[in-house]
């Protein structure tokens, strides 16, 4: 019996961004949509569920914490985490589940969205 493929939503509004980190996501396993801004990513999770959503931090029009507010007023049990190239925390980041630097690279993003993804499937596997 094989390991079931979590969801993840990964946002970004550039494209090459957002490609290159769906491959890296991939290739540890999990299922990736995209989603190139922050409304289309609301428009996705109307009518598709995911187990986690990755967005970055500076977008235009909707930024990633805006995003994430909206995610967490129509979906508060779902993990979002925050990724950027900015180094320091923003003041409005506890929206978010996790906050991750660009710096850290593909390894540590992986493994922190591994651990993200369980603690979630645990709570909701165990009430």
């Amino acid at each position: 019996m094989s390991e079931r493929k979590f969801v993840i939503l990964c946002v970004d509004d550039e494209p090459v961004s957002l490609l290159v980190r769906s491959r890296v996501l991939e290739k540890a396993g999990h299922e990736v949509i995209t989603a190139s801004s922050g409304s289309d990513a609301l428009k996705t999770l109307r009518s598709t569920p995911v187990d986690l959503v990755l967005t970055d931090l500076l977008m235009p029009t909707m930024t990633g914490i805006e995003l994430t507010r909206n995610i967490k007023k129509e979906h508060p049990s779902l993990p979002v985490v925050m990724f950027s190239g900015v180094n320091e925390l923003p003041q409005e980041e506890f929206h978010a589940d996790l906050f991750l630097s660009k710096l850290e690279g593909p390894q540590i993003l992986c493994e922190k969205i591994a651990e993200v993804l369980h603690r979630s499937e645990y709570a909701r596997n165990h009430p």
